[in-house]
């Protein structure tokens, strides 16, 4: 399209088709689709017989005719002795603002002698036959930036210039390899400018109070009357020059800091990789990471644990003494905690020192009551079976 002497862009008169046009192509010449044209026209006379209009029969073809054969003008001028009261209307005013602003689009006479078209159905044919048979399969699920590498060798498909498109290809291809291995040896040689000046800087300098380190060894060294041969150490190796399965790379570097980030929480002394925070033994398989918890609801329990222990519940009450209105809703456990105040021990405690309908009896964690519903005593079904098992197991051992 850039290479061709003259070009022509039939749209239906959008503003963001005539900006696209001036982007690509400035000269071209800029048609507005006959069918688009027609709507609007149809449209002028149904709103100029709803405002009580009476027309002729077949005033509509009429006006199609004068349209493609002589050009709008004759059309804008037969609207211009409307009364002033009909053109103001709402819909008769939008749909003469759209054909008096897109006047220049409209001149299909002269388009046709030209051997311009005037109708945008073979681009709305090549959008269905080019794009859509190709790019819209069934189950075809695209990414942005495979779209349209994918629609250029398709077009070159449909314009049977494959071997054409396939050289520049290929070009082009060559041409981003030659472009990434040269950055990779630029940022290789970096690496090793780097590697050399850090080993410069940290090495310590040179004494000269050791006068002994300039003359060279000797090649045998006697040990109680027997010649051994003195073993040297061999030279140094510069880090540079190790393999690179020696010296781990940024990214794997960057990598090992996130996981001692992510999984340090984990490395607390309540747990082990052989039993869980509530007592149960952890099955571990071969070749898996050692497990920490039994399930989720473990790991959420030590998780609010944690969260307790860094937001002690003192300073959680002082800070919702000091925060407006008692009256706010609470919007978390922590909060009501401290809105709460002190707490009423109405139960017997178990082994995690539980309170009966705020704590459970079992584990210790914290429940939320329902308004008008049951006293709860345990947070799940797990904590109410543990509990029973050692109630049972105390009376067998009675």
């Amino acid at each position: 399209m850039r290479e061709a002497k003259e070009v022509c862009a039939v749209m239906d008169g959008a503003d963001w088709c005539q900006l696209f046009t001036e982007r690509h192509r400035s000269d071209a010449v800029r048609i507005l689709d006959f069918p688009h044209a027609a709507e609007h026209v149809t449209k002028l006379l149904e709103a100029l017989e709803q405002a009580s209009m009476r027309f002729p029969p077949h005033m509509l073809d009429r006006c199609l005719h004068i349209l493609k054969h002589r050009g709008p003008r004759p059309l804008l001028r037969m609207t211009d002795r409307l009364r002033s009261d009909l053109a103001h209307q709402k819909g008769v005013q939008e749909h003469l603002d759209y054909l008096r602003k897109r006047e220049g689009l409209m001149q299909y006479l002269a388009f046709r002698q030209q051997g311009w078209p005037i109708g945008s159905g073979m681009v709305e044919s090549a959008n269905k036959n080019v794009v859509e048979s190709r790019l819209k399969g069934t189950g075809m699920h695209w990414e942005r930036n495979n779209v349209n590498p994918m629609l250029a060798l398709r077009n070159a498909v449909c314009n049977d210039r494959w071997r054409e498109m396939w050289q520049k290809a290929l070009h082009h291809h060559r041409k981003l390899r030659a472009l990434q291995r040269s950055a990779r040896v630029e940022q290789r040689a970096q690496t090793v400018l780097a590697v050399g000046n850090s080993s410069r800087l940290s090495s310590p300098p040179p004494s000269a109070a050791v006068p002994e380190q300039l003359s060279p060894p000797a090649p045998f060294q006697p040990v109680s009357g027997v010649v051994a041969p003195l073993v040297l150490p061999p030279p140094p190796v510069p880090k540079a020059s190790q393999p690179s399965s020696c010296c781990p790379s940024s990214r794997r570097k960057r990598h090992t800091a996130r996981n001692q980030v992510k999984y340090s929480h984990q490395k607390s002394s309540e747990m082990s990789g052989e039993v869980c925070s509530c007592g149960t033994p952890l099955a571990r398989f071969k070749g898996h990471r050692t497990k920490q918890y039994c399930s989720d609801r473990c790991r959420q329990r030590a998780y609010r644990k944690r969260q307790m222990q860094t937001k002690p519940l003192s300073a959680l009450r002082s800070a919702a003494s000091l925060s407006g209105s008692s009256r706010a809703p609470a919007r978390s456990w922590h909060k009501r905690a401290a809105r709460r105040g002190s707490e009423q021990v109405n139960c017997s405690l178990q082994r995690s020192g539980g309170v009966k309908g705020e704590t459970c009896l079992f584990c210790g964690t914290r429940l939320s009551q329902s308004r008008g519903g049951r006293l709860r005593e345990y947070c799940s079904g797990r904590c109410r079976q543990r509990a029973h098992r050692e109630r049972q197991a105390q009376v067998s051992c009675a």
